[in-house]
């Protein structure tokens, strides 16, 4: 009995030191890699923390990590520079095995904790849309094609788009309990529904809330004081013939007011432009009035902008950036961005062609 009850404290002892880990240990495989090889351990902003070779198909790292991170496993090969792959890793603490493919056209896969087990199931979901979209989008480039099958391979495109966000969603929802988890939050919020995300972040763990995470949470904070029902927050910053102009002078001239967070550089925000422009044309006679705060930093290139665009309407910009305090006070992170207004209220947020069009004409009436 003595002997037994031994054996269970050793045992017992032994998967408390499993739990309580305090380094962490990464075996890597690299198949189709050369002795040689490069292989880093990075931020997400490929600043590198630490540097390998391959050797006999392996890699290994180790380490202490003070709080769990998501970093990049990155394997070079030295014979081709330009040839990289960059698998995520949710580091912590703990034994961790990457197997990576440098041939194949596969997910690396990632073990040993639940956030890398799920980061693997993701990688491994997301190569699935992206070999279909690899087909549609040989469909759009093909001249070849007929107008009705360029149409139904762009309907499919959004479709996969669809799929994309819905992933994140679902992945970041069952992982936000782990650096995986919230790490995609702070990338695809803009992606989701406000109230989705003023959710999830409730959720969050209190050792996961790094800097990243704080900001993240401020805008949303902010983001829930100019929502639909609440008063409009006023901008004030420089027109183009540089004249201080406030949001308010504009919005007391109309009966509906649209506030376009866009910039020169943004493609979606040119490409929505000319939806923009028809809704003026058609309900500006109507009280309908735009203002425009662009997010960019260059003055030129922002009038030229809106003189290639036939903008009409007022615009204002600090030319700061994504450092705009307009956006700022309207917690936009991601542009092109609408706030409509009527007698002062918020009535909507980020409508976008024929949706803004139909509500327009809904609150002119």
């Amino acid at each position: 009995m003595k002997k037994l009850l031994s054996l269970a404290i050793a045992a017992a002892v032994l998967s408390l030191a499993a739990c309580t880990q305090n380094s962490y240990k990464i075996t890597g495989t690299a198949t189709g890699a050369v002795d040689g090889d490069t292989v880093t351990l990075n931020t997400f902003d490929f600043e590198t923390l630490a540097t390998t070779v391959v050797k006999d198909g392996h890699f290994e790292f180790t380490g202490v990590q003070d709080t769990a991170v998501m970093r990049l496993v990155v394997w070079t090969s030295n014979t081709l520079p330009d040839t990289r792959i960059a698998t995520h890793v949710a580091l912590e603490n703990a034994n961790i095995t990457v197997e990576l493919d440098t041939a194949a056209n596969t997910a690396a896969k990632v073990y040993g904790t639940p956030a890398n087990e799920a980061l693997t199931k993701l990688g491994e979901a997301e190569l699935a849309i992206n070999q279909r979209g690899d087909k549609v989008y040989k469909v759009l480039t093909d001249e070849s094609a007929t107008e009705e099958q360029h149409a139904e391979a762009q309907k499919q495109l959004e479709q996969l788009q669809d799929e994309f966000i819905n992933l994140y969603k679902d992945f970041i929802k069952a992982n936000i309990s782990n650096v995986a988890g919230t790490t995609y939050l702070q990338q695809y919020a803009s992606m989701l529904p406000d109230e989705e995300v003023a959710a999830l972040l409730s959720q969050v763990p209190a050792e996961l809330n790094n800097k990243q995470m704080k900001e993240l949470r401020e805008v949303y904070d902010v983001k829930a004081q100019t929502a639909v029902g609440k008063p409009l927050k006023d901008i004030t910053a420089t027109t183009p013939d540089d004249k201080q102009l406030a949001v308010s002078e504009v919005a007391a001239n109309a009966k509906v007011l649209l506030i376009d967070f866009w910039a020169s550089w943004c493609g979606p925000c040119r490409a929505e432009m000319p939806n923009v422009k028809a809704a003026y044309e058609k309900f500006h006679p109507q009280g309908f009035e735009i203002i425009g705060v662009s997010l960019d930093s260059d003055k030129g290139a922002w009038t030229k902008a809106i003189a290639d665009l036939g903008m009409t309407w007022p615009q204002i910009s600090d030319l700061k950036g994504w450092e705009c305090e307009g956006a700022a006070a309207y917690g936009v992170r991601a542009i092109p961005a609408t706030v409509l207004v009527k007698d002062g209220t918020i009535v909507a947020r980020d409508l976008r062609g024929e949706e803004l069009a139909k509500k327009v004409e809904e609150l002119l009436k």
